[in-house]
Formats: structure tokens, C-alpha cells, sequence
């Protein structure tokens, strides 16, 4: 009988240990967790676990067993013992993830696993965990706790069918892996992309930023779009209807040049425009263009829209009205377009360029040049995203570009000589490296059309739209006639062109900066 009693006697090695190791422990690991959080270490969360947990049930167990000496049979000791285990089991769970998880990069595998293959593998090792702990600590046979837990495991799933539903759900997603985290998704009538995979559900972030979260069993049984598969290049079309005024070859044409210079839009595959039906009032075209992911779709589209007004008025190319609105032939509501004299009014250095524009007008009558809208390119149209109207008399047009346009590409044979009114623009040049750098900033008032001098050379320089720009582009014939009438002009003109010369020259050499 008094063999079961606790000693009188406490072991004085264990107490001593347990007096002087445990706080030095606590100690040891706190520092190393101070110094953890401020190096962002992956194991930081273990180490607490260790000082929280792992350490206060070891000197507990360590106590009763070797300091108490009470019996390894004891209930207590048992219930000691098996915290110790679970605490350990706990700890040894959170040095796995944190080692594997907790320094993935974006983009890497780790952070493609589901979170529900993480909670799964989870459950499994805490299921084994646990078993090995029933049979070594409590000394019980497993084949009875098993068929204890089958039986409820049935009560429990008839009371939980649709919950376990979504599990299994869930798992069976998981093993078909139809979608991964960071896809795009089309679910339920939502278009998002995928954050979140868990047991229950699947979460998704729409455009809007809003958070849905749709079942698991949802998602087994109905059919749904994987926006991300099997590529994540994304083909997009895009309808759009002309007047049957145009001949369709002439439409695809303009059409497929603005698709092929517009920033997103994929070389490979190659963007197409398809001449798609005849409807009552307009011929119907089908673009067709890819972008690399879903989220480009979207800023794309806006371009290609925004670039398809200034592409159809630089052609002459109507956009029927809608069918509730009536007009009569010759009416407008609009004001009417300034000609290019009226735009050089603005500037009293091209008062001769004016005058002759004027003066030709008034001999063949007419009421202010390049009043028309036409169909045809002309001097300082040499890329898309522009609007104009015909040539005056004097071989003057009015231009009109976007934002972001090129005004004026590399290698063109520009023959002209152009004048900024409205907006700005940006000029550049190639280094010897192919490096395209920055020459000039063109505001209003300034200039350009070196083909004026050399006509039919291609371009060195390459001309942008900072903003939407609005231009006055003359034919080389008239505006050198009309130089001639201004030497000061001329003068000016020429100068400004060889300070481009000479920059371009430096750029290509590396000696210069660009110059502003």
C-alpha cells in the first residue's frame, strides 16, 4: 500500500533542474522570439508555440513523474503526459507549415496549394498523432476506439449531410484540381478570381473588389468557366458597325492597323476583323484580339474603343447613329470644325502661312480650307489613333489624335510638315543600342516634318501623343512656297530642325542627354 503513496523525499537533481532549466529555457526562447519578429523569421510562430506550450507541459510532466514521482498508471499522470504529447504534436504541425509555407514567394508552389490540401494533410497527421498517443500513453487498443468512432461518425453524418457535403465536395475539387488559387472563374454568375479554398466553400474577389463565396458543393455539381485554362492569354471580340458607304476591305484594313498598335493587344496570335453580318443600317465587323491575363481585358478594351473614334474620322468612316435618331441631310447640331486658318490665327510667327491659305481659298471661293470630312491620308498622318478632314486648297489638313498615338512612327516617309494647336506630344530617337530616348517635348506652336527639307526620307524620329493633340499638317510643296514669303520663319524652322539633327547624332553616339 505504500508503494502507491508519492515519496516523502524530493529528488533534489530534477527539483534543481526544474528550478534553474525552466526559467532559463523561457528566457532563451524569448530572446530568440524578440529577435525573430525583428528579422521577419519564417519560425517565429514555432518558438513561441515552444515557450507557450511545449515548455510549461514538459516541466508539468517532468514534475508529477520525476519531482512528485507519482505512479506512470495514475490518471493524473496520464492526463499530464497526454497534454504534453498534443502540445508537442501542436508545435511539431506549426514547424512543418512554417518551414514549407511561411517563406513563399509570389508566384511559387507553396502558394499555390489549396489551403483545403493544407487542412487535410493537417487533419490526417493530428489523426495519427492522436492515435499513437491513445495507444502509448492510455496503453488501449486502437481497433476499439475505431469502431466507437464509426458509429458515431454515421449519427453524426446523417445529422450533418449538407456541411459534409460541401467537405466532400471540396475534396473532390481538390483531386481534380479544375481550378487553382489565383484563376479566373465565371461561377454562379460571378466573374472573379479565386483567393481562398477551403473546406466549405470557394472565395472569389470580383472587379469590383467585392468578396463572394460560393459552396463547394455549388461548384461540383454545376458547370462553370476557367478563365486562366488552359492558358492564361485571354481572345476577346469586340462588334462594331460602319456605313455600308465604305467598302469593307477599306474598313478591316483601318481596323486591323489599330488593333496591331495598341498597347496589350498580343502579336501572336495575330489580332483579326472579321466582316461579321449586313444589318438594317450599318455593315457589322468582329475584332477579334488577345491579351497575356483576364486583368487586361478590360484597360484593352477601353483603348481599342477610345482609339476607334479618332481612327474613323482620321478615314472618313461613319458610325451610324442609333435608329431613335432623326436627322435631316445638311443639319448639325454641332458647331462647326475650325479650318486651319482659324488655328493659325493663333500663333502671329505664321501670319504668311495663313495668308496663303486665305488667298487660296478665296480664289476658288471657298469659305475656310479643310472644312470636309474624307476618306483618304494625308501629310502628318502617319499612324493611327487620328482624326481629320481633307486637304484645303492650300494643301493644308486638321488632325486630330489621341492620347497616347503615334503621330508619327519610325521609318515613316512622312512628306509634310505638321503644327501642334492643341495638346502635347513627345519626340524621340534610337541610341545605337535601339534604346528609344527622348529628344523634345512638343507643345503647342511647335513643329514637326523634316521631311519638309528631304523629302522621302524614313524618319529617324518617332513622334507620341502626350495628350489628345489637335494638328495642322501641310504638304511639303506648299509650305516650302510659303517659306519662301517668311525668311525670318524659315530661318527658325531650319534652325530647330539641325538642333534635332545634332541631338539625335549625340544620342546615337552616347554623348548626350536628352535635350528638353
Amino acid at each position: 500500500m505504500t508503494d502507491s503513496l508519492p515519496s516523502a523525499t524530493i529528488p533534489l537533481v530534477p527539483a534543481a533542474l526544474l528550478v534553474v532549466g525552466f526559467p532559463l529555457l523561457l528566457l532563451l526562447l524569448t530572446e530568440l522570439i524578440n529577435s525573430g519578429q525583428r528579422r521577419h523569421w519564417t519560425l517565429t510562430p514555432t518558438l513561441r508555440a515552444l515557450r507557450n506550450l511545449v515548455v510549461p507541459a514538459l516541466a508539468a510532466m517532468l514534475f508529477v513523474t520525476d519531482v512528485w514521482q507519482l505512479p506512470a498508471d495514475t490518471i493524473f499522470v496520464r492526463l499530464v503526459q497526454t497534454g504534453f504529447w498534443l502540445c508537442l504534436l501542436y508545435a511539431g504541425l506549426s514547424f512543418v507549415n512554417d518551414g514549407v509555407f511561411g517563406a513563399a514567394t509570389r508566384g511559387s508552389w507553396q502558394e499555390r496549394v489549396p489551403k483545403l490540401l493544407r487542412d487535410l494533410t493537417r487533419a490526417i497527421l493530428i489523426a495519427i498523432g492522436a492515435a499513437i498517443i491513445y495507444s502509448q500513453v492510455w496503453k488501449q487498443e486502437i481497433s476499439g476506439a475505431l469502431t466507437a468512432l464509426g458509429l458515431g461518425s454515421i449519427v453524426i453524418g446523417l445529422a450533418l449531410q449538407e456541411p459534409l457535403g460541401n467537405i466532400v465536395s471540396g475534396l473532390m475539387l481538390l483531386l481534380e484540381r479544375p481550378l487553382n488559387i489565383g484563376d479566373w472563374l465565371i461561377a454562379d454568375g460571378t466573374t472573379g478570381k479565386v483567393i481562398e479554398i477551403n473546406w466549405r466553400s470557394v472565395h472569389i474577389e470580383t472587379l469590383l473588389h467585392e468578396m463572394r463565396i460560393i459552396p463547394n458543393v455549388s461548384l461540383y455539381k454545376e458547370s462553370f468557366s476557367n478563365l486562366s485554362r488552359p492558358t492564361l492569354e485571354r481572345t476577346e471580340t469586340y462588334d462594331m458597325g460602319f456605313s455600308y458607304e465604305h467598302p469593307p476591305n477599306m474598313v478591316k484594313r483601318a481596323m486591323l492597323e489599330l488593333l496591331q498598335t495598341t498597347a496589350g493587344v498580343l502579336r501572336q496570335p495575330p489580332p483579326e476583323v472579321h466582316t461579321l453580318n449586313y444589318g438594317d443600317f450599318s455593315i457589322t465587323y468582329r475584332l477579334f484580339f488577345t491579351v497575356a491575363r483576364y486583368e487586361d481585358v478590360l484597360p484593352v478594351r477601353d483603348a481599342i474603343l477610345t482609339r476607334i473614334w479618332y481612327v474613323a474620322r482620321r478615314h472618313g468612316l461613319q458610325i451610324p447613329f442609333p435608329i431613335a435618331v432623326q436627322y435631316r441631310h445638311g443639319e448639325s447640331t454641332s458647331p462647326p470644325d475650325p479650318t486651319p486658318a482659324d488655328l493659325l490665327e493663333r500663333f502671329p510667327r505664321y501670319r504668311h502661312v495663313r495668308q496663303a491659305l486665305l488667298d487660296a481659298d478665296a480664289r476658288r471661293g471657298g469659305a475656310g480650307g479643310g472644312a470636309g470630312t474624307g476618306a483618304g491620308t494625308g501629310p502628318g498622318n502617319g499612324a493611327e489613333g487620328s482624326a481629320g478632314r481633307e486637304l484645303s486648297p492650300a494643301g493644308a489638313r486638321v488632325l486630330m489624335f489621341s492620347a497616347g498615338g503615334e503621330m508619327l512612327p519610325f521609318g515613316s516617309t512622312h512628306n509634310g510638315f505638321t503644327l501642334l494647336v492643341e495638346g502635347s506630344a513627345t519626340m524621340t530617337a534610337r541610341d545605337s543600342d535601339g534604346v528609344e530616348l527622348q529628344i523634345a517635348r512638343l507643345g503647342p506652336g511647335d513643329f514637326y516634318g523634316e521631311a519638309t527639307i528631304s523629302a522621302g526620307r524614313p524618319s529617324e524620329l518617332r513622334v507620341v501623343a502626350e495628350t489628345d493633340v489637335t494638328v495642322v499638317a501641310f504638304e511639303a510643296v506648299q509650305m516650302a512656297a510659303c517659306l519662301q514669303r517668311s525668311p525670318g520663319l524659315a530661318t527658325e524652322i531650319g534652325d530647330a530642325i539641325e538642333a534635332r539633327r545634332r541631338a539625335t547624332t549625340a544620342i546615337r553616339q552616347h554623348k548626350a542627354a536628352p535635350v528638353t
